[in-house]
């Protein structure tokens, strides 16, 4: 049983709160009961917020995103700046290949998603661009969305780079 107090669900009963686990902000961690920290600079990962449904924004399904630097569910190439220009390619809902640019191909086109936060495929709907082996390869691939960060990508001046400073290259 907890009880939602100011910023904090508290066990009554021990006095325990309901955290993040090692404070990481990322999609799919893990929530867990601890003692409550009284640095109010250390204990984000342990304040809440209650946001009513009917309250709550709707995601957005157009414009730009200056976070993330894209527009929003607007296709687009990741055309390589080498001299054949060619495209990145998801091959078979999981291989991404530098292929020549052929004109109305899903498969070459890419879009950022609002909601999940990553860059999907146009013709594999359910698939984001990922770096292979939860981020412990130098692969690229194109997989089951899960917004976990090695699915977080930006688009920064030139480049394509993930939120833990990893550089899409060919």
């Amino acid at each position: 049983m907890f009880k939602f107090d100011g910023e904090f669900f508290v066990n009554p009963t021990n006095n325990k709160v309901i955290e993040v686990l090692d404070r990481k902000d990322e999609e799919g961690q893990a929530l867990i009961v601890n003692t409550r920290n009284g640095n109010k600079n250390q204990n984000a990962n342990q304040r809440w917020r209650i946001l009513y449904v009917d309250k709550a924004d709707k995601v957005r399904t157009k414009g730009f995103n200056k976070e993330f630097g894209f527009h929003i569910n607007r296709p687009f190439y990741i055309r390589s700046r080498m001299p054949m220009q060619r495209i990145a390619e998801c091959h078979g809902a999981n291989n991404v290949w530098l292929k020549r640019w052929r004109k109305n191909v899903a498969a070459q086109q890419w879009f950022f998603d609002e909601k999940s936060k990553t860059i999907k495929n146009n013709y594999w709907k359910s698939h984001s661009l990922d770096i292979q082996s939860n981020g412990g390869s130098s692969n690229v691939r194109c997989t089951t969305t899960n917004s976990r960060w090695w699915q977080l990508f930006k688009y920064e001046g030139a480049s394509v780079v993930n939120e833990r400073g990893k550089v899409l290259e060919v």
